[in-house]
C-alpha cells in the first residue's frame, strides 16, 4: 500500500470521524467512545435506519444517512454494521475517498465458515484495489488518549504518554491501556486490529517505531502473517526502542484458540524466540509482566547487576538473596568504608551488615536515609533493591510516606538505581491493595513491583534487553529506556 504510514497518521490525527451504525440497543457506544474527541473536530453519526437519530441527536451528533451525504472530508470511519452489509460500508468509504476505516464488525474468517472466509476476501479485494487502509475486521481499533479517540467510553482521554500498543485481542489491548498509568505509563497509542487482513501488526509496529510520542512498545499477538517482513519491521523497531512481545498460540491448545479468535496460524515457538533474540526484542509471556518489566525499562533504565538488597526480616535475607541470585545478579559484600560507616549508628544485634541488609537499626527512621546513602556510595554495588512489607504498610501509622520520602531523597542524588519491591509473607498478611503504593512510588519515577520473584524476573528481562541491544546495535542508539533519554 502507497504511503501507509502516511495514511495511518491521518486516521491517528483526524479533523472529521464518521461513525457508523450505531445503536439504541448499546447505549450509542462507539459515539459515546468519541465524545472527547469533539473537542479537537467533527464526529457524524452515518446511519440509514432513522429511527436512531433520535438518539444521536440527543447527544449531539449530527446525523446522515450515508458517507457520501457528509459535506466535507472524513479522515476517519468507524464501522458497526453487520456483516453482511459492510462492504457497502466500505464501498462509499472508498468513494468518498476517507482516509481509513476501522471495521468493528467481526464475523469473517475467524468463524471458519465458507461464507465468513468469502465476506472478508472481498472486503480485503476492495480495500487493496482501492488503496484503502482498513483496521480490522474484529476488532477495536485505534485508541488516541491525546485527541479523545477511545475504544470504550471508559478509556481515560487528555494527556498522552509514552507506551504504545499493538493489540490482534481488543479486550487484551483495552486491558494494557488501563494497566499503563497504573504502572507509571501513560498511553501514547493503542491499536486492536483483529483479523489484520489489510493493516496488520506488522505495519503497526512500523508506525509506532516511527513515532515520536513512543518509546516503549507493548505487544500482544497470535500469530503473523509474512514472516519475513515481520523481521524487518522488528529489527528496525528494536534498534530504536523496546519492543515487549507476548505471543500467544505456543502450545496446541493456545494455537487453537488464537485460529478461533482471529484465524491466525500458529508459528513454531522455538523459531518465534530465536527471531525475537536476533532483533533484540522482548519476549514475555503475560501483560503482567509485559507492564513489570516496561517499569524497569522506564523507571531504573540500564544497571549493572551487583545488587545491594535491603530486606525485611532476617528470614527474608537468605530468600531474596536465593531469588535474586537465581536470575543472575551478584550480591557482593559492602565495602570496608562502608562496614566503617553502619557501625557508628547502627547495631549488629537483630540484623546484619552485610549483603542482604536487615534489621530496624539500618532501616527505620533516619537510620535509613543514612543507609540508602551509604549504599548510594559504595562502589561495590550498582543497584540497590529495597523490600517493603505489606503487612507494615497496612499496620505502621506513616511508614509508607517515611519509606516514599526515603527513596526519593536517595534518587534525587542520581548516583545509581533504585528499585522497590513489596511483599506479603512477611508477616504474612492477606488482602492489602498494594496498587496505591505502587502507585505512589511510580509515580514519583521510581520503580515498584508486588512480588520478589515477579520484580528479579523483569530487572533480569530489562538488564538482558540493555545488554542484547548493545550487542546488536550499540551502546547509545536505543530510545524508550530511561538510560537512553
Amino acid at each position: 500500500m502507497k504511503d501507509l504510514m502516511t495514511k495511518l497518521d491521518r486516521m491517528f490525527h483526524p479533523k472529521v470521524v464518521a461513525v457508523v451504525g450505531a445503536k439504541k440497543e448499546n447505549d450509542y457506544s462507539w459515539l459515546r467512545a468519541y465524545e472527547p474527541f469533539r473537542e479537537h473536530g467533527k464526529v457524524y453519526h452515518v446511519n440509514l435506519d432513522r429511527n436512531e437519530w433520535p438518539g444521536a441527536e440527543a447527544l449531539g451528533f449530527q446525523n446522515v444517512a450515508s458517507l457520501l451525504d457528509i459535506p466535507e472530508p472524513v479522515d476517519h470511519v468507524v464501522v458497526s454494521v453487520p456483516n453482511t452489509v459492510a462492504h457497502f460500508v466500505l464501498r462509499d468509504a472508498i468513494a468518498k475517498r476517507v482516509g481509513g476505516v476501522h471495521l468493528f464488525t467481526a464475523g469473517f474468517s475467524e468463524t471458519h465458515s465458507e461464507e465468513g472466509a468469502r465476506m472478508e476476501e472481498r472486503i480485503k479485494a476492495m480495500a487493496l484495489e482501492a488503496d484503502m487502509p482498513v483496521i480490522g475486521p474484529n476488532c477495536m481499533g485505534l485508541y488516541y488518549p491525546k485527541l479523545g479517540m477511545r475504544q470504550s467510553r471508559d478509556q481515560a482521554y487528555g494527556e498522552g504518554g509514552v507506551f504504545g500498543i499493538i493489540s490482534q485481542s481488543g479486550t487484551t489491548s483495552m486491558s494494557l491501556a488501563a494497566m499503563a498509568p497504573a504502572c507509571g505509563m501513560k498511553v501514547s497509542k493503542s491499536i486492536s486490529f483483529g483479523n489484520g487482513i489489510v493493516v496488520d501488526c506488522t505495519d503497526l509496529l512500523e508506525y509506532l517505531a516511527a513515532d515520536p510520542e513512543t518509546e516503549i512498545i507493548g505487544m500482544y499477538l497470535e500469530g503473523v502473517r509474512d514472516g519475513r517482513a515481520f523481521f524487518e519491521a522488528m529489527r528496525k523497531a528494536a534498534s530504536k526502542k523496546p519492543v515487549l512481545v507476548w505471543k500467544v498460540g505456543q502450545s496446541e491448545e493456545g494455537a487453537r484458540a488464537g485460529q478461533s479468535h482471529t484465524g491466525s496460524k500458529p508459528i513454531d515457538p522455538a523459531l518465534w524466540h530465536a527471531m525475537l533474540k536476533q532483533c533484540g526484542a522482548i519476549a514475555v509471556n503475560s501483560t503482567q509482566e509485559m507492564m513489570n518489566t516496561a517499569v524497569v525499562l522506564n523507571h531504573v533504565g540500564k544497571a549493572g547487576r551487583r545488587l545491594a538488597l535491603l530486606t525485611v526480616s532476617g528470614g527474608h535475607s537468605g530468600k531474596i538473596a536465593n531469588v535474586f541470585g537465581q536470575q543472575g545478579f551478584l550480591i557482593p559484600t559492602p565495602s570496608e568504608n562502608s562496614l566503617t560507616e553502619f557501625a557508628t549508628y547502627a547495631s549488629t544485634t537483630g540484623g546484619s551488615f552485610f549483603n542482604p541488609f536487615e534489621g530496624s537499626s539500618l532501616r527505620e527512621g533516619e537510620s535509613l536515609n543514612r543507609t540508602l546513602d551509604i549504599l548510594s556510595r559504595d562502589p561495590n554495588f550498582d543497584m540497590v533493591v529495597m523490600e517493603i512489607s505489606a503487612g507494615n504498610i497496612q499496620r505502621a501509622p506513616n511508614f509508607m510516606e517515611r519509606r516514599l520520602e526515603a527513596v526519593k531523597s536517595f534518587v534525587e542524588k542520581r548516583r545509581k538505581p533504585i528499585m522497590v519491591l513489596i511483599t506479603d509473607d512477611v508477616p504474612y498478611t492477606e488482602g492489602v491493595n498494594t496498587k496505591p503504593v505502587e502507585r505512589q512510588f511510580l509515580e514519583a519515577g521510581i520503580a515498584c513491583i508486588t512480588g520478589m520473584e515477579q520484580a528479579a524476573n523483569a530487572l533480569r528481562t530489562a538488564l538482558d534487553y540493555q545488554d542484547q541491544h548493545d550487542l546488536l546495535y550499540g551502546q547509545g542508539n536505543g530510545q524508550g529506556a530511561r538510560s537512553a533519554r
